[in-house]
């Protein structure tokens, strides 16, 4: 009787460790064919497009000589698409850029004091033109641009008609700006100067709304 009953034992763990390499194995199967699916998807298990970083915003701070940061980048871009100012567009505020917004300052008869307050980051905003804008890529990814190179998902640029190619263009958007270079020609509709790459447009947030109304401004015409 206590022989049988060992045995009983000794069946019943022998088929509990069958039963969990046969799990074991069926799991690896299930992983294998994901991860194959996976790869042959190039990574990605949907069609959706990697999310970009919002561009940065300009005229929410006062800006002054000794400061820093993105917002400081978007003023020298304004100030170099007017003549104000040359050398790299950089993120520090130095002395070139307060002679710059001086400049401004004087030539729209503004209180002249090189600081960029309310006032003065829209006054400057609205040196920019005006245009409608629309975006293009999904569905054209793996395309070549006009002005040579592939679209993918997330290349920044924009197509314009008659700007040379590499031109740099600040665009804005409700508050956010961003440089992006001339990549393509287009868009080819009457009051539509721009069409940016939906990287761009998805940094500008204005996906959803497929033609925006924005500002933009030409701050190096390549040659």
């Amino acid at each position: 009787m206590d022989h049988s009953l060992r045995l009983g034992k000794l069946n019943r763990s022998v088929f509990a460790a069958i039963a969990l390499i046969a799990f074991a194995s069926f799991a690896a199967i299930v992983s294998d064919s994901s991860s194959a699916a996976v790869n042959n998807s190039g990574g990605l298990t949907t069609n959706a497009s990697p999310a970009s970083k919002l561009a940065p915003r300009f005229g929410n701070r006062t800006l002054r000589e000794g400061m820093a940061g993105d917002d400081v980048r978007i003023l020298k871009g304004i100030a170099r698409s007017n003549a104000l100012l040359s050398g790299a567009l950089t993120t520090d505020f130095d002395a070139q850029t307060t002679d710059a917004v001086k400049e401004f300052q004087d030539s729209a008869d503004i209180s002249v004091d090189g600081v960029v307050d309310k006032t003065t980051s829209k006054s400057m905003v609205q040196t920019m033109k005006k245009t409608e804008a629309s975006w293009y890529g999904p569905g054209l990814y793996g395309n070549g641009v006009a002005c040579g190179g592939t679209l993918r998902p997330g290349t920044i640029g924009v197509a314009h008609k008659t700007l040379p190619c590499g031109s740099k263009v600040m665009i804005g958007y409700r508050g956010r700006y961003l440089m992006a270079k001339v990549i393509d020609r287009g868009p080819y509709i009457d009051g539509r100067a721009l069409d940016l790459t939906y990287a761009a447009a998805e940094s500008l947030d204005f996906i959803d709304a497929g033609v925006a109304n924005v500002r933009y401004a030409v701050v190096n015409r390549a040659k």
